[in-house]
């Protein structure tokens, strides 16, 4: 077993029973728990209480954890391989998967993270739950009803694929891995988001990790399910004139803006056509480039405009 730090005054409960009566666990101050791959554990349906000076550790392997029987505290993980690290907070179950190249530590905060300017093809970031994570690993970070997802990705461009991880660097949040390598899966009350898979994040580079939107995907117009006969009009717009567009769609019809870099400015909704022409106000609007993302019943497109 690697060497354990110091730190502690080390009394270890290494488990090496093939199964362990049910009981609810305390992890005191100065005691490590390490829990081996493969052993048959339960803590009765009870959450596991580490306080600040304790540590709860598992073999790399394990897949110890479940939303009865989880630690409310600091994981760790020793060696190499793919592990489910069991974190929770406050009630929540909410681990950690990762594929890891050495030690790796997680824990999870049922709160708000951090304040932080978003970075280059960020639009927008959680502002429910974050996690703090040390190693190099391709990560799975999961969320539930109570992570709002539906709220981050409805009020940012509607587009479940949009969802990735993001982590806090110096005050910013960027994306941990290249814009459009995340995988997601589930839906909007349940469901997860990976990280690049060929390429282990340097989970250190970041104090903190949360869920944000990839705006390239946002913008991406490579959708299945696109509007036909949508077209701008008197495009580029000169500074005395609005947006207007024609279209068939005659309600329901709904547009969000972003500037060149991906950010969301405006969000026009249920917008009325006369005639077959749509009008929208360009006020306080800049010189520049800008996307307009069109929603309608399920379906989208997004126009480029240039506004003079």
């Amino acid at each position: 077993m690697k060497k354990l730090d110091s730190f502690f005054s080390i009394l270890i409960l290494f488990l090496s029973i093939q199964l362990i009566s049910a009981q609810e666990l305390y992890v005191g101050d100065n005691i490590e728990f390490y829990l081996k791959k493969d052993l048959a554990f339960t803590t009765s349906n009870t959450a596991v209480t580490v306080t600040s000076l304790g540590k709860f550790s598992l073999e790399a392997g394990n897949t110890w954890g479940s939303a009865l029987e989880f630690v409310n505290g600091d994981v760790f993980a020793y060696g190499n391989g793919l592990t489910k690290l069991p974190t929770g907070n406050n009630g929540i179950y909410a681990p950690v998967i990762a594929d890891h190249t050495g030690d790796i530590f997680a824990s999870y905060i049922n709160g708000p993270p951090t304040s932080g300017t978003n970075g280059t093809s960020v639009n927008a970031v959680s502002d429910v739950e974050y996690w703090q994570l040390t190693g190099n690993a391709i990560i799975t970070l999961p969320w539930n009803a109570n992570s709002n997802i539906t709220n981050l990705v409805n009020n940012n461009g509607g587009v479940l694929n949009a969802v990735t991880i993001v982590g806090l660097n110096s005050g910013e949040w960027n994306l941990v891995s290249a814009t459009q390598t995340n995988t997601v899966t589930g839906g909007l009350l349940n469901g997860s988001v990976t990280s690049d898979a060929s390429t282990e994040v340097v989970l250190n580079d970041f104090g903190q990790f949360t869920f944000g939107i990839d705006n390239q995907i946002v913008l991406s117009t490579d959708d299945p399910f696109s509007i036909t006969g949508i077209n701008i009009l008197s495009n580029p717009i000169k500074p005395t004139d609005n947006i207007r567009f024609s279209t068939a769609i005659v309600k329901n019809l709904n547009v969000t803006m972003f500037d060149i870099t991906g950010k969301r400015l405006k969000y026009y909704s249920d917008i009325a056509t006369i005639n077959g022409i749509g009008t929208m106000s360009r006020k306080t609007l800049k010189s520049g480039v800008y996307f307009l993302k069109f929603q309608h019943e399920g379906k989208q497109v997004v126009k480029k405009i240039i506004i003079e």
